[in-house]
């Protein structure tokens, strides 16, 4: 497992390796040296080597005309100026003495400085920082770059911060730039950051790297938050993704307010008060997401009443940012600091305390929680103006220290992983001999319950045979013992006192027997037939031989009934003379044919026609029978198979009009795999009935 482990972190190692040979790369860019320093408002720039270094910070001392926004043609040397005062550039205008006074971060002035050049040969560029908080910048008298608005009020100005890189006048042997800041919305007001002057192509791609390496901070801070939130998704359970993930999204969130401020040029009109209060948020709220990351990978050494304190603390410092001005909230940055110093102190002691009880994990967490918090160090001194480094450091720091995390995210998920793989193998081998018994026994059930199954419908069936039997018997033969009582009790009483009616009387009693015979005879047969007790005698006959039998059996009674009889060939089958094979019980289906045609010739008129239709498609026949007679009612469609129902219009049976016929033919169709319907019907307007055979199976 360990060898696992060490396995999936090379590449993790590799890339740790990679970022910090990209940090020693971009050194001069990071910690590039200042270069000369302007004295008494003047730069001289003549003998600045600018093949060695194409770019120099427009550092040391500036003119400073507080509480004036003079303009270049004010400023001109032939001119009459106002006395200047000298600040020293970068660094806010908080502290400046001025007539004796030190000056505050609200306000407004303008700075100018004289920067002498050789002529170049090659373009120029100046690139101005964000500055506290509105500016306009003139070279040469020409407008160069701005941000904001600038005011001599809170109500005149707009702030905004926004780094410029823009070009400067080109061929000139001196540079006069002039730049107007005001600030009545942060702490600090003034150029906390230098302004820079160099070639052209070699500023562009300096800002280049800078917005590259942005995006790619800020990116790999959304693609591992996003990944850490979809982890937690799929495994609720585990909350340290979650907190992880959410550590990564607050922290993309503040890089897109540094540095070249990708967020507003993304969006120009992004609202600067907005800005600075997210700044401030996410440097808090990422505090305590931290702290309960660190709680579920060492939930042992964490306290829950310090986190909880950690979230109360910054939650009512989230509270004074919402309600406070800018200006007003900005001036707490020291409570902050101090809840964040609070903060990585007790993340390092947790740590710590986990490296003493040889947590997995612990010492690469140490690692990285020490480099960010020399980052965080770094930042809190250089917001200060304790230390001129540089703001870059803690973007970098924050890219191997998410990357840690990552490594030990995976290194704790791996593992879970691979015991989980393990627990799944031991399982499948424990569960492959009982899945077999399980089988087996299964297999056996299924057999057993099969047969019980088919036991019971049988036992179902008879009994329900048997019932209907009994009922219909005591139900359909009373009527005929009736009578025939009635007409045996007039012959013994001497009513029928000739031998005439006494004929007559024994001819209707012997009539009404035979009936009742035949009744009885079809009774067992629906009774067989429904219960399945029936075996049927199959052969395989073609489809156009057997509707040739069937039809022609019929032939003479329908002509002889006064009725026209035709027999038609339809379907793709009988078009190319292929007919169906149809496995089939001859003497069952002249039954079930014979009633249906019995029932046709009593329904239609002398003159009317019965046609008997094949349809053979090669999927079975479907025989159609359509007769011109009364057609049936539509209230007794939904009838016509239940066995006994009769009406005047609608029903007819082969044994004397008790209504068993169709119900004989539909269980003699069905359990020749078949079905029978009513195609169409009506008064006037014959029915048409039909009955389908599938074809033998190959």
């Amino acid at each position: 497992m360990s060898r696992h482990l060490n396995m999936r972190m090379i590449p993790f190692l590799l890339l740790a390796l990679l970022l910090l040979v990209l940090m020693l790369g971009s050194r001069p860019f990071l910690f590039r040296s200042d270069g000369p320093t302007a004295e008494a408002g003047v730069l001289d720039l003549r003998h600045w080597k600018w093949m060695q270094e194409p770019t120099v910070r427009l550092n040391g001392e500036w003119e400073f005309y507080w509480m004036k926004l003079l303009r270049p043609s004010e400023l001109a040397d032939n001119q009459a100026r106002p006395t200047p005062e000298y600040a020293r550039l970068p660094g806010p205008w908080n502290g400046q003495v001025v007539e004796g006074k030190p000056i505050g971060g609200q306000g407004y002035a303008t700075y100018r400085l004289r920067v002498l050049l050789t002529k170049q040969g090659r373009e120029l560029a100046v690139r101005v920082p964000a500055i506290h908080t509105a500016y306009r910048l003139w070279i040469n008298g020409r407008p160069i770059a701005a941000a904001g608005r600038v005011g001599t009020s809170d109500v005149l100005s707009r702030p905004q911060f926004l780094p410029v890189l823009s070009g400067t006048p080109s061929g000139k042997e001196e540079l006069v730039l002039v730049l107007q800041v005001s600030n009545f919305d942060h702490q600090k007001g003034g150029i906390r950051e230098p302004i820079e002057l160099g070639w052209f192509d070699a500023m562009a791609r300096e800002k280049e790297l800078s917005v590259g390496f942005d995006m790619l901070v800020i990116g790999s801070l959304l693609i591992m938050g996003l990944y850490h939130i979809g982890l937690f998704t799929a495994r609720t359970k585990e909350q340290a993704p979650l907190w992880f993930g959410m550590f990564c999204l607050l922290f993309a969130l503040r890089m897109s307010l540094f540095g070249e401020i990708l967020l507003v040029k993304l969006f120009p009109t992004f609202s600067w008060e907005l800005g600075i209060m997210l700044e401030y948020m996410t440097t808090a709220l990422a505090l305590p997401v931290f702290a309960a990351f660190i709680a579920c990978l060492y939930p042992d050494e964490s306290s829950r009443r310090m986190n909880r304190l950690l979230t109360i603390a910054v939650l009512a410092y989230s509270v004074v940012i919402v309600t406070l001005p800018p200006y007003l909230f900005t001036q707490v940055l020291l409570v902050l600091q101090f809840l964040i110093s609070l903060g990585v102190t007790y993340i390092v002691y947790v740590i710590a305390l986990a490296i003493a009880r040889k947590r997995e994990g612990a010492i690469i967490l140490l690692l990285s929680s020490l480099l960010m918090g020399l980052a965080i160090l770094n930042d809190m001194l250089y917001a200060h103006e304790l230390i001129w480094t540089t703001d870059r450091m803690s973007a970098f720091a924050l890219l191997i220290f998410i990357l840690f995390q990552s490594v030990l995210l995976s290194m704790k998920l791996s593992r879970a992983f691979f015991n989980e793989e393990k627990l799944s193998a031991e399982l499948q081998e424990l569960n492959e001999g009982l899945q077999e018994r399980i089988r087996e026994r299964t297999h056996e059930l299924v057999a057993v319950n099969e047969a019980l199954k088919l036991s019971n419908e049988d036992m179902s069936r008879l009994e329900k045979s048997r019932s209907q039997l009994i009922s219909n018997i005591s139900h359909d033969l009373g009527t005929p013992l009736t009578s025939i009582q009635c007409h045996v009790e007039a012959i013994l009483d001497g009513i029928a006192d000739t031998e005439e009616q006494r004929d007559a009387y024994l001819r209707i009693v012997h009539d009404k027997v035979r009936s009742m015979d035949r009744l009885i005879d079809d009774l067992f047969q629906l009774s067989l037939l429904e219960a399945r007790q029936v075996q049927f005698k199959l052969k395989p006959i073609a489809s156009d031989r057997l509707i040739g039998l069937l039809f022609s059996r019929y032939e003479l009674d329908v002509r002889n009934a006064g009725l026209r009889y035709e027999l038609k060939l339809q379907g793709e089958a009988a078009a190319q003379s292929r007919y169906s094979i149809v496995l089939a019980d001859l003497d069952r289906l002249h039954q079930v044919f014979g009633n249906l045609i019995y029932n046709a010739i009593k329904f239609t008129p002398v003159g009317g026609m019965i046609q008997v239709e094949l349809m053979d498609n090669g999927e079975g026949l479907v025989c159609r029978i359509e007769d011109t007679g009364e057609g049936i009612r539509a209230e007794d469609l939904p009838f016509v198979f239940d066995r006994f129902y009769t009406s005047n219009t609608s029903r007819n049976s082969l044994t004397g009009g008790k209504g068993l016929g169709l119900s004989i033919a539909k269980e003699i169709v069905e359990g020749l795999g078949g079905q029978i319907w009513i195609e169409r019907t009506g008064p006037a307007e014959g029915t048409v009935i039909c009955f389908s055979i599938p074809a033998q199976k190959a």
